[in-house]
């Protein structure tokens, strides 16, 4: 896509858990950090997600799935939930990009809703979101499309003034199949570089056209 057809982007969608807040599968339990992340790839963790089953629910479905009991899946939880921190940098530069281009901002999250009640708690800046997307709280989860679609009838976004930012690349994907521009979180410099470019060159060549037509009339 050119220049001239790009859009102009108004819209920052980004993920929580990995983009805006970072976290350890390190605990002081027996479950390791690959066992974290075979529970969470499951299909009992996708239903917790999607709010179809409680906290004792799950953790009595992957005990027996996995041979852990569940007490030992919930202090690994709640450990790793402690490790929790916002990643300010990110964090900051959103705060920018919406006061310099009028963004609104979003977040769409896949957690349960537990995860979801202690991270919405943490001391950081939410006023910077318009509105955070809880998984649990929608009942779809990426990258089912269900879950785009429903924040962008909730929101009344244009998807194709929307960029969205995950870590994984099959949300990514399912978000680019809806028509906004996704960008896979990996190297924060790059990201933050692909950032500033989507927003930002789009705002200086309208600038520049305004400019222009100025010294024409």
């Amino acid at each position: 896509m050119s220049d001239a057809q790009r859009p102009e982007y108004r819209t920052l969608i980004l993920d929580l858990g990995d983009v805006l807040f970072t976290w350890s599968a390190e605990t002081k339990t027996a479950i390791s950090p690959r066992l974290f992340k075979d529970i969470m790839s499951g299909p009992t963790w996708n239903d917790y997600e999607r709010g179809r089953l409680s906290q004792t629910e799950c953790f009595e479905r992957v005990g027996k799935e996995f041979s852990v009991e569940p007490s030992v899946i919930d202090e690994a939880f709640k450990q790793a939930r402690e490790s929790l921190r916002p990643n300010e940098d990110l964090l900051a530069l959103v705060s920018e990009l919406k006061a310099q281009y009028q963004l609104r901002v979003y977040a769409l999250s896949n957690i349960s809703l537990p995860d979801y009640e202690f991270v919405i708690k943490l001391p950081t800046d939410w006023s910077i979101f318009d509105r955070v997307f809880a998984s649990a709280v929608l009942g779809e989860r990426k990258p089912d499309l269900a879950a785009y679609e429903m924040v962008i009838a909730e929101t009344g976004i244009d998807p194709t003034t929307a960029v969205f930012v995950d870590d994984r690349i099959e949300n990514v994907e399912a978000a680019r199949s809806l028509g906004i521009h996704g960008i896979v979180f990996d190297k924060q410099e790059g990201v933050f570089a692909a950032l500033r470019k989507a927003f930002g060159d789009r705002v200086q060549e309208i600038q520049e056209k305004q400019a222009e037509a100025k010294q024409t009339d």
